[in-house]
């Protein structure tokens, strides 16, 4: 491992102190599962357009033209110039010609809505993590900020232990419905998948702190410096852990 699994209990401790109206009763370190899902995907990457690239799919989106001489004629530019851009905006699946007109796929109308020049790339290898006990997709943030287990054992050089919590299998449809939300990018990064095909599932183990408090109880992560929201939402699934 390249870097401590987590932050000492007793830095976790100084910084619940630091909490003002927190009354902590209990401190108790445990090990969420959670499920790394490693699939191959096409991706949908984006880049910035090119000056020209960019009026020409403005000028078939909002100016309704459709014909390579009627755009050289609206942008101001020769005509080998737009067959050029023509033909590299199609190579990439933003164009498709019917005929002498030229129209916007998709993936055109979406790049010009969103002023970012996007293409499709196949074959990318990609993981994303789900928790287990609802099967939800993790943040994108806490995927890259925490230390994932391959084993659900975990001792510090302090002593401190963190105990297994049980969770459940992986929903079948988990990564499908990932791909559905409007989201998704949250949960997958830059690189947002359009259509993935899992190659590999494996659990992997989460250290956490859970803080009982007099009040709301909290939890501490490695992702954020405080208490984490996110994994707060797991406290109701930590069932005896919670017993003071």
């Amino acid at each position: 491992m390249s870097e401590p699994a987590h932050l000492p209990l007793r830095e976790i401790e100084r910084r619940v102190d630091a909490l003002p109206g927190v009354e902590p009763q209990r401190i108790v370190p445990l090990l969420l599962p959670m499920w790394a899902v490693e699939v191959t995907a096409t991706v949908r990457d984006s880049q910035p357009y090119d000056v020209l690239d960019r009026y020409l799919s403005r000028a078939v989106a909002e100016a309704g033209l459709d014909r390579a001489d009627e755009l050289a004629g609206f942008l101001g530019v020769e005509p080998p110039l737009v067959a050029r851009a023509v033909r590299h905006l199609a190579g990439i699946g933003h164009l498709v010609r019917d005929g002498d007109k030229l129209n916007l796929t998709e993936l055109g109308r979406r790049s010009v809505a969103d002023g970012r020049r996007y293409h499709l790339a196949t074959g990318r290898r990609l993981s994303f993590r789900f928790d287990g006990f609802r099967g939800e997709p993790v943040p994108y943030a806490t995927v890259v900020h925490s230390v994932w287990l391959a084993e659900p054992e975990l001792t510090l050089a302090d002593g401190t232990v963190f105990s297994v919590v049980a969770g459940v299998s992986l929903p079948p449809d988990a990564v499908s419905l990932l791909l559905a939300r409007p989201d998704a990018g949250d949960f997958t990064g830059a690189a947002l998948p359009v259509a993935a095909e899992i190659s590999r599932v494996q659990l992997r183990y989460l250290p956490i702190y859970l803080v009982i408090c007099a009040g709301d109880h909290l939890v501490f992560g490695k992702a954020l410096d405080g208490p984490d929201p996110y994994l707060a939402g797991f406290i109701p699934f930590l069932g005896g852990n919670l017993e003071t």
